[in-house]
């Protein structure tokens, strides 16, 4: 089963979209495979300057999607973690019967108690100092209450969709 199997495509990407306007989320939804289904939004510039920038790709999203992605498959439940940037992947794995369809959520915020990691950024990218303080200034910070507000919401939607 695919999760276009449940709703249609425009769905997902109407719950993608939702996602990204309500909450400043690069908001995505991703098969099974991690691929994702609907293509990008960005939510802030820094996480685009980073995956557009070949090193910053593999040092840090590659990695960070490729763990989340199992730990979603592994746990089973809705997760909050830190990629190496500092900045926040709120997921909701997405089980129908057992079997892994795939996840809804984002990333690119940064938490209330956290900071940008800016050194690792730049030991990671072929972006500089001056230039990543700058992209930094545009990431939505969020507090634990909205974190849940966020992976309640993805939840409710998942639900919907699955029926």
């Amino acid at each position: 089963m695919k999760l276009t199997d449940y709703k249609p495509l425009e769905w997902w990407v109407s719950l993608q979209n939702e996602l990204h306007e309500r909450y400043g989320l690069n908001a995505d939804v991703m098969d099974r495979e991690g691929k994702r289904i609907a293509g990008n939004t960005w939510g802030n510039k820094l996480c685009k300057a980073i995956r557009n920038d070949a090193k910053g790709l593999g040092a840090i999203c590659a990695p960070a999607g490729q763990m989340f992605l199992h730990m979603m498959q592994t746990e089973k439940k809705p997760l909050a973690e830190e990629c190496d940037a500092g900045m926040l992947r709120v997921s909701v794995p997405i089980f129908k019967d057992g079997e892994f369809l795939g996840a809804v959520g984002g990333c690119g915020l940064m938490p209330s108690d956290g900071e940008i990691e800016e050194y690792m950024v730049e030991m990671s990218t072929d972006l500089d100092e001056g230039k990543i303080a700058a992209l930094a200034q545009g990431v939505v910070v969020a507090n634990e209450a909205k974190v849940a507000e966020i992976l309640e919401f993805i939840g409710g939607k998942v639900a919907e969709a699955l029926g």
